[in-house]
C-alpha cells in the first residue's frame, strides 16, 4: 500500500526510565531527550535519538494506568509502533476494506486524528500500530 511513508516512532514499556535510557546512552551510545511526566497520559518518557525516528520509553505514573497493566501482563517490551502515512483518509479506508480493524477511524474523516488511529492489535498479531500524517 502506497500511503506509508515511514516508522516515526516506537514506545517501549519500562519500569524505570533512568535505568533503561542509561543502557541506550552508555551501552549503544545513543541521545536521550530530557524526561517529560505526562498525567494526561499516565506516563512518564523520555526519547532516545536514533536518526530519522525515535525510540520513546515510557513508564506508568500510575499502577492502575494501561501502561502498567500492560507490563504486569506482558512485561517490559514493545508497546507500540507508529506509521507516519501520507494521507490519513485513504490509509483508513484501505486498511478497513482489507478488514483490518482501526480504531478511531471516524476521527481520520472528521480530519481530527490528534487523539490517535490506530490499528488494533487483533488485526496485527497482537502488535499496537498507530497511524500518523
Amino acid at each position: 500500500m502506497s500511503f506509508y511513508k515511514r516508522i516515526d516512532h516506537v514506545i517501549i514499556a519500562v519500569n524505570s526510565v533512568e535505568e533503561t535510557a542509561k543502557l541506550y546512552t552508555d551501552v549503544y551510545g545513543m541521545s536521550a531527550g530530557v524526561i517529560i511526566s505526562s498525567l494526561r497520559r499516565g506516563v512518564r518518557t523520555q526519547k532516545i535519538f536514533t536518526g530519522n525516528a525515535y525510540i520513546e520509553l515510557a513508564q506508568p505514573l500510575h499502577p492502575n494506568s494501561p501502561m502498567a497493566t500492560f507490563i504486569k501482563e506482558r512485561g517490559e517490551g514493545l508497546y507500540l509502533v507508529c506509521v507516519q502515512v501520507t494521507n490519513m483518509i485513504e490509509a483508513v479506508k484501505a486498511l478497513q476494506a482489507k478488514g483490518a480493524r482501526v480504531v478511531g477511524a471516524e476521527q481520520a474523516a472528521s480530519h481530527d486524528s490528534r487523539g490517535g488511529i490506530f490499528i488494533h492489535p487483533k488485526s496485527a498479531h497482537g502488535a499496537l500500530i498507530q497511524l500518523m500524517e
